[in-house]
């Protein structure tokens, strides 16, 4: 059984990051209580790599669409194509160490394997690989208590961590496409994809980033992919928002803002044209079976979601 660990060194005293580092990579190490059951309740997502690591109390963790319980010992990691919230549970104080970081932060062979999206990222260690991940957030500590830092160092050392977690990820897969590719601005041009799905992107832009022209990049794309830059993002966009709607707790307009389309209408015509049912006719199809877990059931009810 996990024992629950009081605060410890990981704090700052006013909550702020305890320890960061911005160059070469952006990476910030922190300890939070989250206090408030409605503080975290609000779906998010970022622009990086998040880890964080349950050291006490109890909740629920909203991750793509489906709910996690939360207890000390569990710890999760979130890519950019992720969306969650934290809910403590009534009453509850969830304590959690907090990390934050971008792609260059860990090795590339890390990267294209969380970035392969085909496996959620949340597990429930058992005591001796919990204490384990503590000591090597102690020796990742140590690194930044280094008189001169070394990049290297801790960025091998955040890999380890990435790689500890995922040995004990839920086996659940995440139902989005994945893809790959060995063509160099291919590849890079995916990885911006995955990002960024969400986000307005243009042709131009991607050509941009990979340092090529927007008609080359379209040529190298089609042939490494079968498909074009626009309609993978599509593609993921319509995936992302089919998972998000398994929770019928859900409305539309947020599924739709959160996966990347400019408006609900557009959406909806778009969804219909691809699953030949309207989003609230496919989201209805997981009522029952999201009441018949007992965790979801309890949210459900305690909480206007």
């Amino acid at each position: 059984m996990i024992k629950p660990i009081a605060p410890s060194h990981f704090i700052s005293a006013d909550q702020g990051y305890m320890y960061r580092m911005q160059s070469p990579f952006f990476l910030a190490l922190d300890e939070r209580i989250v206090k408030d059951q409605w503080e975290s309740r609000d779906l998010h997502w970022h622009d990086y790599f998040e880890i964080e690591i349950v050291l006490d109390g109890t909740g629920v963790h909203q991750y793509n669409g489906n709910n996690y319980p939360l207890s000390a010992g569990c710890a999760y990691l979130l890519t950019p194509m992720d969306i969650h919230a934290l809910v403590p549970d009534p009453g509850t104080d969830l304590h959690v160490v907090h990390l934050r970081f971008d792609e260059q932060a860990i090795s590339n062979e890390v990267r294209d394997l969380l970035l392969q999206h085909n496996h959620i990222h949340t597990a429930k260690l058992n005591e001796a690989d919990y204490n384990r991940l503590l000591m090597l957030l102690n020796e990742l500590i140590y690194c930044f208590a280094m008189a001169n830092p070394q990049s290297l160092r801790i960025q091998l050392m955040l890999s380890y961590i990435c790689l500890h977690i995922i040995r004990d990820t839920h086996t659940e897969k995440q139902g989005l496409p994945t893809y790959s590719a060995a063509n160099p601005v291919v590849h890079q041009t995916l990885q911006y994809i995955f990002y960024n799905f969400r986000k307005k992107i243009t042709m131009q832009e991607l050509g941009e980033k990979a340092h090529v022209s927007p008609n080359h990049l379209a040529l190298l794309f089609k042939q490494s992919t079968g498909t074009t830059c626009m309609q993978m993002i599509a593609d993921l966009r319509l995936q992302y928002a089919a998972k998000l709607l398994e929770n019928p707790n859900l409305n539309i307009e947020t599924v739709s803002a959160q996966s990347g389309f400019s408006a609900t209408s557009y959406f909806i015509s778009v969804f219909k044209s691809r699953y030949g049912i309207t989003p609230k006719e496919y989201q209805n199809q997981f009522k029952s079976q999201y009441k018949e877990k007992e965790i979801q059931t309890e949210i459900a009810d305690s909480y206007d979601l």
